[in-house]
């Protein structure tokens, strides 16, 4: 059967996807290898083959998210511009010679590759950089939708689209604006390409490049997640969100009360930017200390938070697929992955978050009317309380929460990709 590589970004919401689908395509009979950061090998799993990134690919992302130089920048288009050229652009050399080897390796055996939106390590290969090549390429995007539309504002902005002809001039304005902030990061993609002998042109915009030159891209959303477009290349297709992961732990002694509470609030900030907690968790712990309900706190990391009110049972990890059913209200700083299992059950959200791609995702789910934009990343008890009022008192939040729901139902994102590799590689 189709040998398959899957290369993903040292980044676990891009991770974490991309193992469901190995395990997944590995369990049917394919010949799976994942490629991404040693530090993912033991989350890989014993069935799967895993090859960690070597050389300039194996950077420490702990160290760069923390680096002074970065926090000095204001979060939203600024900051963004900076992991863009950082974290994800200067590492395409190594990613590119860690898929050569291992498609090295698979010698005369035909491979497919699999890879994420941010892995543009699979792009020089895309272009026609000389050395081995996968027979076909299967783009997943399990982050938001980035390509550029004229309907729409780059991503990254967060801006609402507006695809009149008053909003297409105002939205060709933002490209240049954003084009001369990821100057930086756009001048050293081009030049890495170069260097690999990539002499196809033109050369597109990095953030494009995962989706435009994919044989087929399958972004694991649904399409008003990401704002309907009318220039959308017909190889992309949304395709749903992904099952959960089998369960990785036992569901924490306090669960019969989430099980016998009226109402439930779950707050969380992700796996990434929750270095400080006074961020969202603890003034939504403030803000609900008096709540008819019970409040869970996912902290995403080991950590200790003061001045538990009665109401609240905090845990470093819960699982969502379990917790999210009983919960009436998620509060989040807009990471896509709780974000897509939020809306996957049907819960309606109070989004707070500015870094990294958070600002775009919170203004594109806000305009889903399933949830309410704070547009900060360190809002007041006040704020976080009106807000989660205003969802559980105004009853369009939650239909359009359960539209969705819908919406996601309707897809199989699994089935979508064993049929796009069968029809690329003819098994």
């Amino acid at each position: 059967m189709t040998r398959i590589l899957m290369a993903t970004s040292p980044i676990y919401g891009h991770f974490a996807p991309l193992k469901i689908v190995a395990d997944h395509l590995s369990k049917y009979g394919y010949d799976v290898t994942l490629l991404s950061h040693e530090s993912f090998r033991v989350s890989a799993g014993a069935n799967l083959q895993f090859r960690g990134f070597t050389g300039e690919a194996d950077v420490d992302l702990e160290a760069l998210t923390a680096s002074p130089e970065r926090l000095a920048l204001p979060a939203g288009p600024a900051q963004f511009a900076w992991d863009m050229r950082n974290i994800f652009v200067k590492v395409i050399a190594g990613q590119h010679r860690d898929v050569q080897h291992a498609l090295e390796e698979a010698g005369d055996e035909p491979v497919v590759l699999i890879h994420e939106t941010g892995f543009f390590g699979a792009v020089p290969s895309l272009m026609g950089a000389p050395g081995p090549r996968a027979v076909a390429a299967v783009g997943l995007g399990p982050v938001s939708f980035t390509l550029a539309s004229a309907d729409t504002a780059p991503f990254g902005m967060g801006v609402p689209p507006d695809s009149s002809e008053e909003g297409r001039a105002r939205n060709q304005e933002a490209y240049a604006a954003m084009g001369q902030l990821m100057g930086p990061a756009q001048e050293l993609f081009e030049q890495t390409l170069a260097e690999f002998g990539v002499t196809q042109g033109p050369v597109p915009f990095f953030l494009d490049s995962t989706v435009l030159k994919a044989d087929r891209f399958l972004q694991l959303s649904v399409e008003e997640l990401s704002y309907r477009r009318s220039d959308t290349p017909s190889h992309v297709k949304f395709v749903g969100t992904l099952p959960p992961a089998a369960p990785s732990g036992d569901l924490p002694t306090w669960w019969q009360d989430v099980i016998s509470a009226e109402r439930v609030v779950v707050v969380t900030q992700g796996t990434v930017a929750n270095q400080s907690f006074t961020d969202l968790i603890e003034p939504t712990l403030q803000a609900l200390a008096g709540f008819p309900g019970l409040v869970v706190a996912a902290t995403g990391r080991p950590g200790e938070i003061g001045d538990v009110p009665a109401n609240v049972r905090v845990a470093e990890f819960v699982p969502f697929d379990d917790l999210l059913p009983h919960a009436d209200v998620l509060v989040t700083n807009g990471g896509f992955g709780a974000v897509q299992q939020a809306l996957r059950h049907g819960v309606p959200m109070v989004a707070a978050g500015l870094t990294e791609e958070k600002k775009e995702n919170n203004v594109r789910l806000a305009a889903t009317g399933a949830a309410i934009d704070l547009a900060t990343d360190r809002p007041t008890a006040a704020d976080v309380r009106q807000a989660v009022d205003s969802i559980l008192n105004t009853g369009s939040y939650k239909e359009n929460a359960q539209r969705l729901a819908a919406e996601y139902a309707k897809h199989n994102a699994l089935e979508e990709i064993e049929k796009a590799i069968s029809e690329l590689a003819g098994s």
